[in-house]
């Protein structure tokens, strides 16, 4: 058997197999086992803490035995930024650097420009890349990257410089002379950026393609308060996430509802002004389709009454109106609001809603019958950490939700079998993906007959405890993922 195919066909093989049969396959033969790591394509590596260069030469040899890696994870703790370096340098001169399309690069320290640009032209192919931090900050080495589509950069242990250590200045031409014309980036990802960190304007000027961009934790974009080049990157702009940057988020809001022409979906968490957040829907509410938002003390009636009100005023194509409203610790949102915005022809339109640890949940019996009753079209449906949610309550729900195939639950602890008795009864033909994580009195035996009996379920999201033998057994005849949801 181990001589009967050839090593393309057994790679073949290996390559359509489950990866819990790898271990079974490495001990046929050490041919077997040689073959098994050539035909693995993606990698995740976390390196032992060293804060010296004695964990490089392990390395090397063992990303020599994983020549066609597409997509590799580094993760190293307590390294130096000269062993980042090392490390990152390593990784470029492997037999896989020519084919990783995706690199998740994230030591616990900086990397350093020089290291970059060194290992750029080794990684010609790499269309995603994501690294914790870069020192100094400098952005010139993707313009060596000529297919890089997604960047991520969390700059936690940055160090803000107006020159780096290549002595690059501030001027609009690479270390050549040449013009440096816009990057290919269509998705970018920045976190804990300052508004006096230097080198962003480089950047922006050249970022006129992106698609989606993302700011975290940032109380700046870069190169003084006013960064005006910032703007520039917004016209083709499909989706915006402002995560946690109160002190930004105003500023990028009202230059969002000036440019932002073709925005589809918009995130705001913990950070806008009432203010500002009025004006964005105001001038692009009208072409949303997900509405996404985490503010407990921003967030009022009027905005929903605006969200209604600009979508049916000026987009009369029901394909265009709100599909999708998150929305997460709004305590000043009132049942009034809800109804309102419910009672429009966008609230009916919409086709998932999210009201995740909304107390007006708890406050207002029978909203949440309204609500499904108005929205008709509602088919995905995230009642999380709403925890004095009874089971009557979702009872009444169900009863009008006639389109419903998702329902998130977790942590309402209230619930008991009776809900997922009233989800059999009135969505067990239909129902697909179920979170009860955390709902404390629903048992074992209650997951397993609703496991049972609804016929379409595909995904059942409970904690490891409630997983039962019975349970897997049916989750495998019916093909029914069961589980945890894995970390962020």
């Amino acid at each position: 058997m181990d001589t009967a195919l050839c090593d393309d066909l057994l790679q073949e093989v290996f390559r359509l197999l489950p990866p819990a049969a790898a271990p079974a396959v490495s001990l046929v033969s050490r041919r077997w086992y040689a073959l098994l790591r050539a035909s693995i394509t993606s990698l995740t590596l976390r390196l032992p803490v060293s804060s010296d260069a004695s964990v490089v030469a392990p390395l090397a040899a063992l990303l020599s035995r994983f020549p066609f890696l597409s997509a590799l994870a580094v993760v190293s703790t307590a390294a130096t930024d000269q062993v980042a370096d090392a490390i990152l340098l390593l990784v470029a001169s492997s037999p896989s650097a020519a084919r990783l399309s995706g690199l998740r690069f994230l030591p616990d320290s900086a990397i350093s420009p020089a290291a970059l640009i060194a290992a750029s032209p080794a990684f010609y192919g790499l269309t995603s890349l994501h690294l914790t931090a870069l020192r100094p900050l400098s952005f010139r080495w993707i313009a060596l990257l000529p297919r890089l589509k997604s960047f991520y950069l969390v700059n936690s242990a940055a160090a803000a410089t107006a020159v780096d250590s290549a002595g690059w200045s501030s001027d609009d031409v690479d270390g050549n002379g040449e013009t440096v014309g816009p990057l290919p980036l269509e998705k970018l990802s920045l976190c804990g950026i300052r508004s006096g960190d230097r080198g962003l304007g480089w950047l922006w000027r050249r970022c006129g393609n992106l698609q989606w961009l993302q700011l975290r934790a940032c109380d700046g974009t870069g190169d003084g308060p006013s960064s005006q080049f910032l703007a520039g990157c917004l016209a083709h702009l499909l989706a915006l996430e402002l995560r946690a940057c109160r002190s930004v988020s105003d500023r990028v809001l009202l230059l969002a509802a000036d440019r932002c022409r073709e925005l589809k979906s918009l995130l705001v968490y913990d950070g806008g002004s009432r203010e500002a957040l009025h004006r964005f829907i105001h001038q692009r509410g009208a072409a949303l389709r997900t509405l996404d938002l985490r503010l407990p003390l921003d967030l009022h009636n009027d905005h929903l009454l605006a969200i209604g009100a600009e979508q049916d005023q000026q987009n009369q194509n029901a394909t265009h109106r709100l599909g999708a409203l998150r929305l997460q610790s709004c305590v000043l949102i009132t049942g009034d609001g809800l109804r309102s915005l419910a009672r429009t022809a966008t609230g009916a339109g919409i086709e998932e809603l999210a009201l995740v640890n909304c107390d007006v949940v708890e406050r207002e019996p029978g909203l949440l019958t309204f609500l499904s009753q108005s929205m008709r079209r509602l088919r995905r449906l995230d009642l999380s950490y709403n925890e004095t949610l009874t089971d009557k309550e979702v009872g009444a729900m169900l009863s009008s939700c006639h389109n419903l195939i998702d329902i998130r639950l977790r942590g309402c602890r209230c619930l008991t079998r009776a809900s997922l008795l009233s989800l059999l009864r009135y969505r067990g033909r239909s129902m697909e993906v179920i979170d009860i994580t955390h709902c404390l009195s629903i048992s074992t035996a209650d997951v397993e007959l609703f496991a049972q009996e609804a016929t379409r379920l595909i995904q059942m999201i409970i904690e490891e405890s409630l997983v039962s033998e019975e349970l897997r057994a049916i989750a495998r005849k019916k093909g029914i993922s069961v589980g945890s949801l894995p970390c962020d």
